[in-house]
């Protein structure tokens, strides 16, 4: 009965001399302490008298709490309280200082969650991440003492934010310095992996404790971070590399070289893994023509494979990629040419023509504002969505190569993350 590793407490009754004491450890006025038999009542105070009715009850309720162990909580469970999260599964979009949540089956966005940082984080420094259940988001960010803009006086912090409440919580600092752009949860929800610069940042969210960072090394900052589906290892996107981690032991293993540039869009998602764990696949600039490519990479031998190239269709800036079909194709994102470049697994080397995001009504096509910077997979794998614009999401039909009309979302958005309601 104790959920404390999603960050909540599990309170049950108390029974003293089957009798139900009402001055709870929620009673401010006074210490509870439960009242042994024969001890003195204060003066004036009316004598209980349990009925057999009474006394049958309190003991089924013992009979069913007898399994589990007794804490005493000041605050009512979580799993009772209402949600104010929407219904069905949601996207959650970060910004600089807020986080948006949108109803994907409605393409309705919600009032922005803000975050309790200073100043403002530069442009996709700042990622978002979500436990299995969707009752928690973690966003790494930056918070800049007095207000500034930029992160090189800043610390990197991870803010946990209750998606039931809707209310963001007092932020973690983390030890490192650079940029935080990506973050992890692993299985279970109590550990969360967060990038700051060259290292990446265990933090038991249970209790809020920050472990022994994992350090990458110089020159290796944290571009992006996928887990397997087991999520027993880590691959960690650098300039020119993925850095394949063990992260129950911390321990930095191979080093996979991939040639390939860190898109300047800074997504934390220009590294992803196929669902049956087999494949991972990687997105950026490089070869003699420094044209736009996604590498594959074999995970049983930590070996580069197959490439495909965008060349075919001028300067191309892949900035992040997502697996959809199930795992029969890619989409990913270039934010040069403003399109969605669809890769079916099949035909890897050989990639069909891109297909261009509309232009957003205001917005002048290459007018350097309407750049696409991270793309997510939704429910089903049969739509994407695109964060566009730095201030809107846009949905892509994998099967009709269409877009819906872009819902707005809060200011400088550059990364997503999808989720079931809390």
């Amino acid at each position: 009965m104790d959920d404390r590793a999603d960050g909540r407490t599990t309170g049950v009754l108390h029974l003293a001399d089957a009798r139900l004491d009402t001055r709870g450890p929620g009673d401010p006025s006074r210490p509870w302490r439960p009242r042994r038999r024969g001890s003195p009542r204060r003066r004036g105070s009316p004598r209980r008298r349990g009925s057999p009715a009474r006394l049958a009850l309190l003991v089924a309720v013992a009979t069913t709490t007898a399994g589990c162990a007794l804490f005493a909580s000041p605050t009512p469970p979580a799993d009772h309280l209402p949600s104010l999260a929407p219904a069905g599964t949601i996207g959650y979009v970060a910004c600089p200082d807020a986080l948006t949540p949108v109803e994907l089956a409605t393409g309705v966005a919600e009032p922005a969650i803000p975050l309790p940082i200073g100043g403002t984080p530069a442009p996709g420094d700042f990622a978002v991440a979500t436990s299995s259940n969707g009752r928690t988001a973690y966003v790494v960010t930056t918070s800049v003492p007095g207000g500034a803009t930029g992160s090189a006086d800043g610390h990197n912090v991870l803010v946990p934010v209750d998606l039931v409440s809707q209310r963001a919580e007092r932020p973690i600092v983390l030890p490192g310095t650079g940029a935080a752009r990506a973050v992890v949860v692993l299985p279970g929800g109590r550990t969360v992996l967060a990038a700051s610069g060259d290292e990446v940042v265990p933090v038991d969210v249970a209790d809020r404790r920050v472990g022994v960072p994992i350090v990458l090394g110089r020159g290796r900052a944290v571009a992006g971070m996928a887990l397997n589906p087991q999520g027993t290892t880590l691959y960690v996107l650098v300039a020119g590399a993925v850095a394949v981690v063990d992260p129950s032991r911390g321990a930095v293993g191979p080093i996979v070289p991939t040639g390939l540039t860190v898109s300047s869009a800074f997504s934390p998602h220009g590294i992803v893994v196929s669902p049956d764990g087999s494949t991972i696949y990687v997105v950026g600039q490089g070869g003699t023509d420094y044209q736009g490519r996604v590498l594959s990479i074999a995970a049983a031998t930590d070996t580069p494979g197959p490439v495909a190239s965008f060349a075919a269709f001028g300067i191309t800036q892949p900035a992040a990629l997502a697996v959809v079909g199930g795992g029969s194709a890619l989409a990913v994102v270039d934010a040069a040419n403003n399109a969605v470049d669809p890769l079916p697994v099949t035909s890897f080397a050989s990639p069909p023509s891109p297909v261009p995001i509309p232009v957003q009504p205001g917005s002048a096509h290459g007018s350097g504002t309407q750049h696409p910077s991270d793309i997510v997979a939704g429910p089903g794998g049969h739509h994407a969505w695109i964060v566009d614009g730095f201030d809107s999401v846009v949905r892509y039909d994998t099967a009709t190569r269409t877009f819906s009309a872009p819902v707005t979302v809060c200011d400088g958005a550059s990364s997503m993350t999808v989720a079931p309601a809390p």
